[in-house]
C-alpha cells in the first residue's frame, strides 16, 4: 500500500508514528487522531512545536513514510522508522548546478552483497537518526538507501543545514529500495510533489508566525522614546511580507482541500515554491531589521525558519523542479573554462 501525503485520511500507522515523534520533541500531549487529512497535521504541529521540530515530524510522516511503504517491504530494516522510534529525513535535495532533486546521488559500488557509498548529502538539520538518500549504481540505475547517521563512514558536519560527508559507508540489501525513476510524472516524483504540498502549508504558517513576531518586536522596541511601529518604512516592509504570507497560506489550504478529492492535482510544487519564497522574504527582513534597528522577534525563532527554508532544496531548486515538471527546459550548466 502506498501512503499518499494528500490522501483523504492518514493511515493509522502515521498517527502512531506521529505521536511517538511529537513526544520526542516535547509534544507528548498532542492529540493526533487516527483519521485526518494532511492539512490539520501541519496546522497542529506548527502550533504546538517549534517550527524546525514540527517540520522534521512532517517530513518523516508525509515525506519518508510514503516512500518506505512504496519501495520497501513492510517489515525489516526500516520497521523502527515506520513506527516512529527513529526519526528519518529526506536526503534527496542536495543542491547541484543542475538544481534538480536527487541530482547529487551518492556513487555506489558493489561491496559483498551490499553497496559502498561516496558523496555528500545536505539536510535541514542534524536532528534525524538517519536519512533516505539517492544512490546511483554502476549501471546507472537509481535506488534509495537508508543511511544511519552514526554509521562508520558517515560524518555529520554543521547543524542547520547539516551536511553528511559519506566516505566508504556500506549499506546492506535490506537498506536498499526497489529501483526508482527520477523522471517527472513517475511515481517517485509524484510522491515528493505530494509531500511538497504538505510542507508548503507548514512553511507558509512559519512565515506568518515570523511576521507576527516582527510586529511584536516593532511594538516593544523603542529608540529615542518612540516604538519602531511608528516608522512608516518599517511598517510597510512588514506589511509587504505579511500580505504575501497570508495569501500563500490561503492558497495552500485551498490546494490541500482540492487534493483530498483529486490526488493527481499538480499545484503542490508551485505552491511549495511560493511558500519557500515567502518564508525566505520573512527571514531576510527579520535579519535586516535586527541588524539595522535591533528588532529581535519574540516568540518565533528565526533560526528555525532559516532551517526549514532549506527543505526541498530551497526556493531555487523548487522553482527549477517546477519548471522541469511543466516541460520548461532549464539552461544546462556551463562547462568550466580552460
Amino acid at each position: 500500500m502506498i501512503v499518499a501525503a494528500d490522501s483523504r485520511r492518514a493511515p493509522a500507522g502515521v498517527a502512531s508514528a506521529g505521536r511517538a515523534l511529537a513526544a520526542r520533541f516535547g509534544g507528548g500531549a498532542l492529540d493526533l487522531p487516527e483519521a485526518e487529512t494532511a492539512a490539520p497535521w501541519s496546522e497542529r504541529l506548527m502550533a504546538s512545536l517549534p517550527a524546525a521540530e514540527a517540520c522534521a515530524v512532517l517530513e518523516h510522516l508525509f515525506g519518508v513514510l510514503p516512500l518506505v511503504a512504496a519501495y520497501w517491504a513492510p517489515e525489516g530494516e526500516l520497521a523502527e522508522v515506520a513506527a516512529g522510534r527513529k526519526l528519518a529525513a529526506l536526503g534527496l535535495f542536495t543542491p547541484t548546478p543542475e538544481l534538480r532533486w536527487c541530482a547529487a546521488a551518492l556513487a555506489a559500488e558493489r561491496s559483498g552483497d551490499g553497496l559502498r557509498l561516496e558523496g555528500e548529502v545536505r539536510l535541514p538539520s542534524s536532528a534525524a537518526d538517519g536519512s533516505l538518500v539517492p544512490v546511483r549504481l554502476p549501471d546507472g540505475e537509481h535506488r534509495l538507501a537508508w543511511l544511519e547517521h552514526g554509521a562508520p563512514g558517515v560524518e555529520r558536519r554543521g547543524d542547520a543545514p547539516c551536511r553528511l560527508a559519506v566516505q566508504g559507508a556500506t549499506v546492506g540489501p535490506a537498506a536498499l529500495s526497489r529501483p526508482v525513476s527520477l523522471d517527472p510524472g513517475a511515481g517517485f516524483h509524484r510522491q515528493l510533489t505530494a509531500y511538497a504540498r504538505v510542507w508548503a502549508l507548514a512553511a507558509a504558517l512559519g512565515a506568518g508566525a515570523g511576521v507576527r513576531a516582527l510586529r511584536r518586536a516593532a511594538r516593544i522596541t523603542e529608540r529615542g522614546g518612540r516604538a519602531w511601529r511608528t516608522s512608516q518604512l518599517v511598517a510597510m516592509e512588514i506589511t509587504a511580507v505579511e500580505i504575501e504570507a497570508e495569501l500563500t497560506v490561503a492558497a495552500v489550504r485551498r490546494e490541500l482541500a482540492l487534493a483530498a478529492d483529486d490526488p493527481a492535482s499538480t499545484g503542490g510544487l508551485a505552491l511549495a515554491a511560493a511558500a519557500a519564497r515567502s518564508l525566505a522574504a520573512v527571514v531576510t527582513l527579520a535579519v535586516e531589521l535586527d541588524d539595522w534597528a535591533g528588532l529581535v522577534p519574540d516568540g518565533c525563532r528565526i533560526e528555525d525558519l532559516r532551517r526549514i527554508q532549506t527543505s526541498l532544496g530551497g526556493p531555487r531548486m523548487l522553482e527549477s523542479e517546477l519548471g522541469f515538471s511543466l516541460g520548461i527546459p532549464d539552461l544546462p550548466p556551463q562547462e568550466a573554462s580552460a
